[in-house]
């Protein structure tokens, strides 16, 4: 079976499996993302318009796929790799640095496709009374209800397994290696707890003494505060409350160098040696493995974590989307202008300047005041970028023809009777597509950076998408918080080197002056 077909087989595996999970409301890692395209799907009401359009989308990217599949199944029969072709894959995968990187975001795009087993709010599995379920897995949400609760809100999965682990009855909940949606799933409070070492308080894995406030719960009623006081150099020093056991205000104390000067009432809550002294963290707030915040969080609670790896897997779709329209549109609108010539290449060249002119920054300022930010979506941005960007893909292909076609072997073609488009898309085009392969990466580092400074200039996509730019706007905000900033633009410029070193090596492997082909 030639390559082709293997690829179209794919393709239309992918798209019946992506249509066949949704209509039996499963939510299958990657297989929801064509019902997703304009939104996080955990954030649809059932029954809403947006649900109704996220549909629509799915359905007509599926069909597109298909479509796509059934082309290649069929007219891949006769298809045979260019011995040349060949000789530039071999010289790719031989510049040792390119071919690295290559791998390395082959194994990061595989890691985004595994999407909420990796990362989300929801339990991968739940054992509840001897039956399991797995709530991740599936589109709707499940209520409190299911497991024992009392409301008819989601179920708040953290929250159910520390239950779960108090109540020691055989239930269980696993859950995501980072149990975080990337948006709109706040920890404001974080609780960390502190170890006494040598008769002082420490925070974990810091050798200096605690100086700040911590607090200590009621033992049956872990949420209800009993003390609060303030520790200096590891020990009681300055001001204590203490509470009662409904939470309530109970009395003031006065601490110096560890010792208790003034109380206003007698303290009779417990204390005993195994009752932990809990800090509490206020967003934007450090890395914590504790809490699973393994690189901190935001100033609005959220974890950095989990938005860059959504961020990750938006820009993943939309270079996805962006390649296929402006790659579609750049190479027959330029392939067709350099073989035809004439009247439709100085129409089309004068459509090119008058784009050429419009300032894209302004045009994306103007749709977003007047649509409204918040209705902006993924496919609405990259459409923007669309009609821009194939300008330059089809100027590249527009010379690479104009040079070919003077060629003898297209001459031969015509002779032999071939038409127009076989010439050009059969023979032409074989020869010119060096130049656009080496562009492609650089594109795709382009749209990502593109998306990334719209972002963090408030005119991109809104807070429903996790954004790399949004977390890089906040670290600058916050820059007494340099976890956020530093996060965010290691990722960002990791990635970015990794595909610009990927296009060197193409750029290389791919050069026409060192290999070309004649039909």
């Amino acid at each position: 079976m030639t390559f082709p077909r293997k690829v179209g087989i794919l393709i239309l595996l992918v798209a019946a499996a992506a249509v066949a999970a949704y209509q039996m409301g499963l939510a299958l890692p990657t297989l929801r993302w064509f019902y997703s395209f304009d939104a996080d799907p955990n954030s649809y009401t059932s029954g809403s318009w947006r649900e109704h359009q996220a549909q629509i989308v799915g359905h007509v990217l599926c069909g597109i796929m298909a479509l796509a599949g059934l082309i290649l199944i069929i007219a891949g029969g006769n298809f045979h790799w260019n011995p040349l072709t060949l000789r530039k894959l071999t010289r790719f995968r031989s510049i040792g640095r390119g071919w690295l990187s290559f791998q390395i975001l082959l194994a990061l795009l595989f890691l985004a496709m595994l999407d909420q087993t990796l990362v989300g709010r929801r339990a991968l599995a739940v054992k509840y009374e001897g039956k399991w379920s797995f709530p991740a897995f599936y589109r709707d949400e499940i209520k409190e209800k299911e497991f024992g609760g009392k409301s008819d809100q989601e179920q708040d999965y953290r929250a159910l397994k520390k239950s779960f682990a108090s109540d020691n009855k055989g239930n269980a909940v696993i859950m995501p290696p980072i149990p975080w949606d990337p948006v709109f799933d706040s920890d404001d409070i974080q609780r960390r707890t502190l170890e006494e070492k040598e008769g002082q308080l420490h925070r974990p894995g810091e050798d200096h003494a605690l100086d700040g406030r911590a607090v200590q719960y009621w033992p049956d009623s872990p949420t209800v505060k009993l003390r609060e006081v303030r520790f200096l150099k590891g020990v009681r020093d300055g001001t204590g409350t203490l509470y009662d056991g409904n939470g309530e205000f109970a009395g003031k104390q006065t601490w110096k160098e560890g010792k208790l000067v003034e109380t206003s009432v007698e303290d009779s809550g417990p204390s005993r040696p195994d009752m932990p002294w809990i800090e509490l963290v206020y967003p934007p707030a450090a890395p914590s493995f504790e809490n699973k915040h393994f690189l901190g969080t935001d100033s609005k609670g959220w974890d950095i974590a989990a938005q860059l790896f959504g961020g990750f897997q938006v820009q993943f779709k939309a270079a996805t989307i962006y390649v296929a329209l402006v790659y579609s549109i750049g190479i027959i609108i330029g392939s067709l202008m350099g073989y035809l010539g004439g009247t439709f290449d100085l129409i089309v060249d004068r459509l090119k300047e008058m784009l050429s002119n419009i300032p894209f920054l302004l045009v994306v300022m103007i749709l977003a005041a007047y649509i409204g930010r918040d209705n902006i979506t993924l496919t609405t941005i990259i459409m923007i970028f669309a009609i821009f960007s194939w300008i330059g893909v089809a100027t590249y292909l527009r010379t690479a023809t104009y040079r070919e076609k003077a060629r003898d072997y297209v001459a031969a073609a015509r002779v032999q009777g071939a038409g127009t488009l076989r010439v050009i898309f059969k023979h032409i085009l074989p020869n010119a597509i060096s130049t656009i392969v080496t562009l492609l990466p650089f594109s795709i580092a382009g749209v990502a950076a593109s998306l990334t400074a719209l972002d963090f200039l408030g005119f991109g996509l809104p807070d429903r998408y996790p954004s790399w730019g949004r977390l890089l706007e906040d670290g600058t905000s916050n820059i007494t918080s340099p976890w956020i900033v530093s996060s965010s633009f290691g990722v960002m410029v990791f990635v970015l080197m990794l595909i610009t070193f990927v296009g060197e090596a193409i750029r290389e492997a791919f050069d026409p002056k060192k290999f070309t082909t004649y039909q």
